[in-house]
């Protein structure tokens, strides 16, 4: 500080021949290394101290009362100054204000604020407030108030050196601010610092609960950037990236900046992607340990940082010997481009559907899975993969049994005989066919001295008299199935086709009907639905549970739930599917649940430990994004139960 001695009337002078000034320092987004704003500083060329620091004069400014004519001046000039550059072309961006807590004590503040927005013609949406938590100490509700109307207008409200004072917590919860700036003291031991480190990474995701953007402030080093985007803050400012700009200088140097920063970004991010991939990972291994299916997580360039304790059943490989190796190691050849398309898919923000690949097991044979990826994200960037990969083995097998019984069904099929009988309105048979005893072996001869309906199965027999009269009346051909009974204990599944016999007067007295035997053939069909059974079955009978859901203006809707898991809590799945957590549990349960199901809609990766029905389950629930926005929620719960009694015990 300048050991000098200020009075109000320089003050005024100051405002009155313009010898105050205004400095930009760009604020660069961590994600891009785009400017996204600019924080407008004050500075006092005095024309015998030469430049005087804030720190200088704004104290005494706001002991005689003139801090309100420099905010004035500040503020119009900061509005004035960003409306010009948009009318010049530059990219448009938001410029910052800093307001004193004395200036809430002025019933004119939003007057003011509106006044010099009509007068400048900046739109609302660029124009932010910075306040810091001293200005809440005189009038706390009239500040509230005031930040309100503000705030309503579009203006953007950003609490100042957040993390320094005693009561930030409240304000943050209390006043209506769209972005939290972390004071430039946390800053200088960050990367150190456990302590500040921890303050900073609660701030950020604080914030970030709360929908609120997250600035760091008096940004230095890069290994200060990489720890801000590695906690997913939103942006900074510091000497780092730049100082604050004259007009001038910021005309002439905005690009090379922005350019600096672009390149600063991309320069870290293969270390920041890999730190986070290695911390979420460490989230991840803690969650799926128990899972009965491979879940693995890979890096951008495919390479497996880590396994659960599956593998070595599925595979036959131990955890340690397949990290850092590239996935394509362990793809059969023929799969290599389908697999390499659908990692591709994932790291392109695309959801692709499961798809099937054959595993190389440590034996040398292969394995068929089925294999669904997800995006690892930090902040809105896709960092790393993560695959829940199960092992298809027994649903081959029963597969290929399918397969097989289809081929003997169609040789069946194919060289079934055709049985011919003639009936008259009657029910009598008047011919048959000799291939009747070849199929019944019963003469053919014996067969005509009987009617039609003396070989129909008892069940069948009102359906077979409905269908022969259907034909006599209507003169058109009908075809059905039937179960014939020959000799008392011999029952025979035919296929039956029975047309018309027109006489040229136009009546029908006779029917000739065509039949097949179909025996084998249903044997057959109900083999396959065995087999089609214990496919589905096998398919539901997933250890742990699987589900998804939307959110509607009912709340939040299952439209996915299977597994082993929710049959143990007594659910079918369409108890599940299309209801609401209030639809299907207590309302006591579905009150717990249903803000973790929030948190996850927020985009928060949730995961939770519970108990239901007397079972004690671990939840995982993962946003899925499309074009930034969350479109649905997957969850993935595992049963813990046995865990849970080993560690009590």
């Amino acid at each position: 500080m300048l050991n000098i001695s200020l009075k109000k009337d320089q003050l005024l002078r100051a405002i009155e021949q313009r010898q105050f000034v205004l400095v930009y320092q760009p604020k660069i987004c961590l994600n891009s290394g785009q400017v996204t704003g600019v924080e407008a500083l004050i500075r006092w060329n005095h024309p015998d101290h030469g430049w005087i620091s804030p720190a200088d004069f704004i104290p005494l400014a706001e002991q005689t009362g003139t801090i309100t004519d420099i905010t004035k001046w500040v503020l119009y000039e900061a509005c004035r100054q960003n409306k010009q550059w948009q009318d010049q072309g530059f990219p448009k961006t938001i410029v910052s204000v800093n307001i004193s807590p004395l200036d809430f004590e002025s019933m004119e503040l939003y007057e003011t604020i509106l006044h010099t927005l009509n007068e400048t013609g900046l739109d609302p949406r660029f124009l932010e407030i910075e306040i810091t938590e001293t200005a809440m100490v005189a009038d706390m509700q009239q500040t509230i108030k005031t930040l309100h109307k503000i705030v309503q207008t579009g203006i953007r409200i950003a609490i100042d050196d957040f993390g320094k004072g005693n009561s930030t917590l409240r304000y943050i919860r209390d006043l209506p601010i769209t972005t939290v700036k972390i004071d430039q003291s946390f800053m200088h031991n960050i990367a150190y610092s456990q302590k500040e480190s921890t303050v900073v990474k609660n701030i950020v995701e604080l914030a970030q609960n709360l929908g609120l953007k997250v600035i760091a402030e008096g940004v230095e080093t890069e290994e200060v950037v990489t720890f801000l985007s590695l906690h997913s803050c939103n942006a900074a400012q510091g000497f780092l990236f730049s100082k604050p700009l004259t007009v001038k200088d910021y005309e002439t140097l905005i690009h090379q900046l922005e350019s600096f920063a672009v390149e600063l970004i991309h320069r870290l991010e293969a270390k920041i992607n890999f730190k986070s991939a290695k911390m979420n990972d460490h989230r991840f291994k803690s969650l799926f340990e128990q899972n009965p299916d491979l879940v693995c997580s890979f890096s951008l360039d495919g390479n497996i940082l880590s396994v659960n304790p599956a593998i070595k059943k599925m595979l036959g490989y131990d955890q340690e010997t397949v990290l850092n190796h590239h996935f394509g190691d362990f793809v059969h050849e023929n799969d290599l481009n389908k697999s390499l398309n659908h990692f591709n898919k994932v790291l392109n923000g695309e959801t692709p559907e499961g798809i099937e690949l054959d595993l190389a097991h440590a034996n040398g044979h292969f394995v068929p899975t089925n294999v669904v990826s997800f995006p690892m994200l930090l902040s809105e960037r896709i960092i790393g993969v993560y695959s829940v990969i199960k092992d298809m083995s027994h649903q081959k097998s029963l597969e290929r049994q399918l397969i097989e019984s289809e081929k003997k069904y169609r040789l069946i099929t194919e060289n079934m005989s055709d049985l011919v009988v003639v009936v008259n309105r009657g029910g009598a048979i008047e011919y048959a066919s000799p291939s009747n005893t070849d199929v019944f072996n019963v003469d053919s001869e014996f067969v005509k001295s009987y009617n039609i309906m003396s070989f129909v199965q008892r069940e069948d027999v009102s359906h077979v008299f409905n269908t022969l009269g259907k034909i006599f009346d209507d003169h058109k051909p009908q075809s059905t199935e039937l179960r014939l009974n020959i000799g008392g204990n011999r029952v025979f599944w035919v296929e039956a086709h029975g047309s018309p016999i027109i006489e040229e007067d136009g009546t029908v007295n006779q029917i000739v009907v065509v039949s097949r035997n179909i025996t084998h053939k249903k044997q057959i069909e109900a083999e396959l639905h065995a087999a089609q059974t214990d496919l589905k079955n096998t398919l539901e009978r997933q250890l742990g549970m699987t589900l998804k859901f939307v959110k509607t203006k009912s709340g939040y809707v299952h439209t996915l739930c299977e597994g082993e898991l929710m049959r143990k809590f007594g659910f079918d799945s369409e108890d599940i599917v299309g209801q609401t957590l209030y639809d299907c549990l207590p309302e006591r349960n579905a009150r717990n649940l249903e803000k973790y199901y929030e948190r996850a809609w927020q985009g928060e990766d949730v995961y939770f430990e519970a108990t239901y029905q007397g079972i004690r389950y671990i939840e995982q629930l993962k946003a899925v994004f499309h074009d930034g926005k969350v479109v649905e929620v997957i969850g993935s719960c595992v049963d813990v139960s046995a865990r849970h009694t080993r560690d009590n015990s």
